[in-house]
C-alpha cells in the first residue's frame, strides 16, 4: 500500500477509535455519519481494529460508590532480584483478585512503568484497610522481587477513561 494510502487509511481508523473511546455504545450508522464515511466503512475498520487487536475490549464506566466500592492505586518499587519465570507468568496472567479471596478486591489496571516506581495497579476495594490489606498481601506474597509498595485512596473522578464524570457538581462540593 502506497505511504499515502497508508496514512489515510490510518486516520480513518484514528476518527472512528476517537469516537469509540468517548462512546463504546455508539452506532455504526452514528459512527459513519460522525466521520462521514458509509457504513461498510465503518464495520470494515471496526473487524479490522478488533482483529489485529488494536481493539481489545469495550467497558461500561460504573458509579463505583453505588456498589460501595473505593478506587485505590497501589504504586511498587522492585527490588534487584531478577523475576523468576513462574512469578512473571503469575502476575500477567491471573488478575491479583485472589490475593484475598472474598474480599471483594476487583483489579482494574496493571501497569509496567518507567520512573520513581516499577508498577501501577489500580483496583476497587471496598474500604482503605481491605486495601492496606490487599497491597500488604501483595507484598508479602512477591517479598523477593519488592522493594517497597505505597497506596493511594481516589477521592473522585475529574475524568475516566477519557470520559468527563457526569457528577461534577459532587467534586465541587468536596472542594
Amino acid at each position: 500500500m502506497p505511504k499515502s494510502s497508508e496514512t489515510r487509511v490510518r486516520k480513518d481508523e484514528e476518527k472512528i477509535l476517537e469516537i469509540l473511546q468517548t462512546d463504546a455504545k455508539a452506532s455504526i450508522d452514528d459512527i459513519a455519519k460522525k466521520c462521514g464515511f458509509s457504513r461498510q466503512k465503518v464495520w470494515r475498520i471496526i473487524k479490522k481494529l478488533e482483529e489485529d487487536k488494536t481493539i481489545w475490549g469495550y467497558t461500561a464506566i460504573c458509579e463505583q460508590e453505588l456498589y460501595n466500592l473505593k478506587h485505590f492505586i497501589m504504586m511498587m518499587k522492585r527490588n534487584t532480584n531478577p523475576l523468576d519465570s513462574k512469578v512473571l507468568q503469575e502476575i500477567l496472567t491471573t488478575l491479583l483478585d485472589d490475593l484475598l479471596p472474598d474480599m471483594n478486591i476487583k483489579m482494574e489496571n496493571i501497569e509496567y512503568v518507567h520512573g520513581s516506581y516499577d508498577g501501577l495497579f489500580s483496583f476497587y476495594a471496598p474500604d482503605l484497610i481491605t486495601a492496606k490489606k490487599f497491597s500488604d498481601r501483595f507484598k508479602e506474597r512477591f517479598n523477593q522481587y519488592v522493594a517497597s509498595v505505597e497506596l493511594l485512596e481516589g477521592i473522585f473522578f475529574v475524568r475516566n477513561q477519557r470520559i468527563r464524570n457526569p457528577n461534577l457538581k459532587k467534586i465541587i462540593n468536596y472542594l
